[in-house]
C-alpha cells in the first residue's frame, strides 16, 4: 500500500476518527453502567439499612442480629443483598453484629464516625481481609435528637465487577475489530469512490498534442468527481482549440510570408540571369521594395497582435469627441477613395458623442475598416459611414422599481463592395482569413487588419459585428460605451 496515497489517507481519517467515536462511547458507557450499578448498590443497603434501625428501635420487635438473613427473611419475606451488619453504640463500640461477622468486623473510619455524630449518612468502599470489593453504608440511629446507636451495612461488590471487567474484555475485543473491519470497509469506499479519479489520470497520462480528441468518460451521478471530470474535458476542449488556432496561425503566417520571399528569391534570380538596363534593375528593386514592404506590414501587424494577446500593449484613454474624429478622418479618407472614384459620406448626427478611448488606436480601427471598404468596393461604389446613439435598459436585471439605461454609440461602416457569405461571418475576424484570397494579395492584404480591429474594440469595451450579403456589400457595426465630458459613463438612473 502507497501510504502517501488519498486512498490511505482517507481510510486512516476514517478510521481515526471512527477510533475517537467508539473509545468515547465505550469510556462513557463504562463510566455510566458502574455508577449505575453503584447507585443501585446503594439504594438497596440504604433502605435495608433504614428498615433495620426502625425495626431495632421498636419495643416490641424481636430482630435477631445474630441470624439477620433468616429474621429478615421470615418476619418481612425479604432477601436481603447484605451479607454484613453490625450495631455500634454512639461511641463506635460494636454491640451488635450478624453472624458472618463473628470472627471480623467492618471497618468504620474516622470520617464516617465524625458524619455519623452529626447524624449524616456515610457510604464507604473498602475491601474484606479476604480482598473482596464491600460497599459499607454507615447509618446514625437518633432518638429524642441524640445518636443511640450506629448501624452499619455492607455488601459485596464483587458481582459489579465482575460485570465490568466482562463488559471492558467486550469492548477490548470489539473497538479493534471493528476498526479492523471498518479499515477495510474504508479502503474499498475509498478504492470505489476514488476510480473515477485513476480513469482521469490514465486519460491524462495519453493525452499529448497530437490527441486531444480524447475525452474522460462523465459520469452518471453529478458529484464532485463528476464536476472534476467535467472542469477537465472542458479544458481539454479549450486546449485543443488553442492548439488548432496556434497551428492555423503558424500555417497562414508561414504561408503568408513564404510568398513575398518567394517572389523576391524569383525576381532576385531573374536579374542575375543577364546584364540589364539600369531602368530593369530599378523596376526590380521597386518590386523587391513592394513585397518587403508587404512582410514588414505582416510582421507588425503579427507583433501588435502578439503584444495585445499577452496584455503588453498598454492603451493612453482619453475624451474623444466621436463625432468631430469621424468627421475629420473622413475628410483624410476621402483622398484614398480618388483613384477608385469612391464616394465616402457620413450621416448627419447632430448631437455630439463622446467615447473614452487611446485615440491612435481608434483612429487605426476606423481607417482600417474604412481602406477595407475601398479595397472591396468596386470603381463608382459608395461608403456610407453613420454615428447614432442607442441605450440598453437594465431594468429586468435590477430590483423592482429600479430604472437603469446604458447608453453606446454606434458606428457603422457600409459599403457596396462584394459582400461577405454568411458562414464567413465569424470568420472573418480571424488571422490570416479572407474572403477573396487572391484579390486580397493583390490588393496588399495580410488578413489581419480585422483581427487588429476586433482587438481594439473589445480593448474598449466595446463589439464588432458584421451584416453582409454577397454581390450586396458589408456592414461593420462598431458599439462603444459613451462617454460624458465630466469624466463619467453616461449611465441614466
Amino acid at each position: 500500500m502507497d501510504f502517501r496515497s488519498i486512498r490511505f489517507k482517507l481510510t486512516l481519517w476514517y478510521v481515526f476518527l471512527l477510533g475517537i467515536l467508539l473509545i468515547s462511547f465505550s469510556t462513557f458507557l463504562y463510566f455510566t453502567l458502574s455508577s449505575s450499578l453503584r447507585r443501585d448498590v446503594d439504594h438497596k443497603l440504604r433502605s435495608l439499612a433504614e428498615l433495620i434501625a426502625a425495626e431495632s428501635t421498636s419495643p416490641s420487635s424481636k430482630f435477631d442480629f445474630g441470624n439477620i438473613d433468616q429474621t429478615l427473611g421470615a418476619s418481612m419475606s425479604l432477601k436481603p443483598i447484605a451479607k454484613f451488619i453490625q450495631v455500634l453504640d454512639e461511641s463506635g463500640r460494636i454491640s451488635q453484629k450478624s453472624d458472618k461477622l463473628k470472627s471480623v468486623q467492618l471497618p468504620i473510619s474516622l470520617n464516617a464516625l465524625r458524619n455519623a455524630s452529626k447524624g449524616l449518612v456515610t457510604f464507604e468502599t473498602n475491601r474484606s481481609p479476604e480482598n473482596i470489593p464491600l460497599r459499607i453504608i454507615t447509618l446514625p440511629v437518633k432518638e429524642k435528637e441524640q445518636v443511640t446507636k450506629i448501624i452499619q451495612v455492607a455488601s459485596s461488590l464483587q458481582d459489579v465487577e465482575d460485570v465490568l471487567k466482562t463488559l471492558v474484555i467486550i469492548l477490548v475485543i470489539t473497538v479493534p475489530s471493528i476498526l479492523m473491519i471498518a479499515s477495510l470497509g474504508g479502503q474499498f469506499l475509498a478504492s470505489k469512490a476514488l476510480k473515477p479519479v485513476d480513469r482521469i489520470t490514465q486519460t491524462a497520462r495519453i493525452i499529448t498534442s497530437q490527441n486531444l480528441n480524447q475525452r474522460i468518460q462523465t459520469l452518471k451521478v453529478k458529484d464532485e468527481i463528476s464536476r472534476l471530470i467535467d472542469t477537465f474535458n472542458e479544458m481539454i476542449s479549450r486546449l485543443d482549440q488553442s492548439f488548432r488556432q496556434v497551428k492555423q496561425f503558424t500555417t497562414d503566417a508561414s504561408h503568408e510570408l513564404k510568398t513575398p520571399l518567394t517572389i523576391l528569391k524569383g525576381e532576385v534570380e531573374v536579374g542575375l540571369r543577364k546584364k540589364r538596363l539600369p531602368h530593369e534593375y530599378e523596376q526590380i528593386l521597386e518590386s523587391n521594395l513592394e513585397e518587403i514592404n508587404r512582410m514588414s506590414k505582416i510582421v507588425e501587424d503579427l507583433l501588435l497582435l502578439s503584444k495585445a494577446d499577452i496584455g503588453e500593449i498598454r492603451l493612453i484613454k482619453e475624451d474623444i469627441n466621436l463625432t468631430r474624429f469621424i468627421t475629420g478622418l473622413i475628410e483624410q479618407m476621402k483622398i484614398l477613395a480618388q483613384p477608385k472614384n469612391i464616394r465616402i459620406e457620413t450621416s448627419n448626427h447632430q448631437q455630439e458623442l463622446h467615447v473614452f478611448g487611446d485615440p491612435l488606436r481608434m483612429r487605426e480601427l476606423f481607417i482600417n475598416l474604412i481602406e477595407n471598404g475601398i479595397k472591396y468596393t468596386e470603381e463608382g461604389g459608395s461608403i456610407l459611414i453613420t454615428l447614432a446613439k442607442e441605450t440598453d435598459d437594465l431594468s429586468t436585471l435590477l430590483p423592482p422599481h429600479a430604472k437603469r439605461t446604458e447608453a453606446f454609440a454606434n458606428i457603422t461602416v457600409t459599403d457596396t463592395g462584394i459582400g461577405i457569405a454568411k458562414e464567413d461571418h465569424e470568420k472573418i475576424f480571424n488571422r490570416f482569413f479572407r474572403v477573396d484570397k487572391a484579390r486580397s494579395r493583390e490588393q496588399g492584404g495580410s488578413g489581419l487588419g480585422l483581427s487588429i480591429c476586433k482587438w481594439i474594440v473589445e480593448a474598449h469595451q466595446g463589439k464588432i459585428t458584421v451584416q453582409s450579403e454577397p454581390g450586396k456589400g458589408s456592414s461593420f457595426i462598431v458599439r462603444l460605451p459613451l462617454y460624458s465630458p465630466q469624466g463619467q459613463n453616461l449611465d441614466n438612473f
